[in-house]
Order: structure tokens, then C-alpha cells, then sequence
């Protein structure tokens, strides 16, 4: 049960991820925005996702798991929830539909926060 506690912000946020990509197509504007835009939201959405998701798994194994260990752990889990948001746009929506570029732009946020990870959290100068 503490493991919600811990994960709480990521699946927050997970669960408007979700509600907003089932969103019927006609009622998301469009306008303003330019080409690509959905691809950058894809990112960014994915970015913040696997950087809460990282957050939960420090403060869940009290900082004492190995980056690789976190690194495949969190990479595993963001993964899942990418093809799975698709695969909702494709089976349970009628004006949304599943697209492979919109899994390479999960994976480019996925990837930027794993790689900010590996680069800038060092156990040895964590405050306490």
C-alpha cells in the first residue's frame, strides 16, 4: 500500500494522460497550433511521466537501487503505458486512432528523462 504513496504523483498523472488522449479528436482545438504540435505533447507528457515515475522509485527503494536496475525498471513500465495509451486510442475510440509516430515521440520523452537520469542523479550527493 505505501508503494501508492510513493508512486502517487506518476499515477495522477498517468490518469489524465489517459483521459485526455481518449478525448474525442472533434473536441481538442486545433487551431493556432502548428504542424507537429501532437508529437510535442507526446514528449513532453512522456517526459513527465518517466520523470515522476523515477521520482516514485527513489523514494520507494529509498534511494538504495542501482541506476541500471531503476534505468530498465522505469524504461519497462513507461514503455507499456506508451503502447497501451495507443492501443486505447485504437480500440476504444472512434474519432482517435493509433499511430507510430506517437509511440517514437513517447520514446523520445521517455528516453530524454532516462538519459537526464543517468547523467545527473548521484546517490553520494543526495541531501537528507
Amino acid at each position: 500500500m505505501n508503494w501508492i504513496i510513493n508512486y502517487a504523483w506518476a499515477i495522477l498523472w498517468a490518469i489524465i494522460m489517459m483521459l485526455l488522449m481518449l478525448l474525442p479528436a472533434n473536441d481538442i482545438p486545433v487551431d493556432g497550433f502548428f504542424p507537429g504540435f501532437d508529437k510535442l505533447v507526446h514528449t513532453g507528457s512522456f517526459y513527465l511521466l518517466t520523470t515522476l515515475i523515477l521520482f516514485g522509485r527513489l523514494v520507494d527503494t529509498k534511494r538504495r537501487a542501482t541506476k541500471v536496475k531503476t534505468f530498465i525498471v522505469v524504461f519497462c513500465v513507461a514503455s507499456l503505458f506508451a503502447f497501451f495509451t495507443e492501443g486505447a486510442q485504437m480500440y476504444f475510440t472512434n474519432t482517435r486512432q493509433a499511430d507510430w509516430w506517437d509511440i517514437f515521440a513517447d520514446y523520445v520523452g521517455i528516453g530524454m528523462a532516462l538519459f537526464s537520469y543517468l547523467l545527473l542523479y548521484n546517490r553520494k550527493f543526495q541531501y537528507s
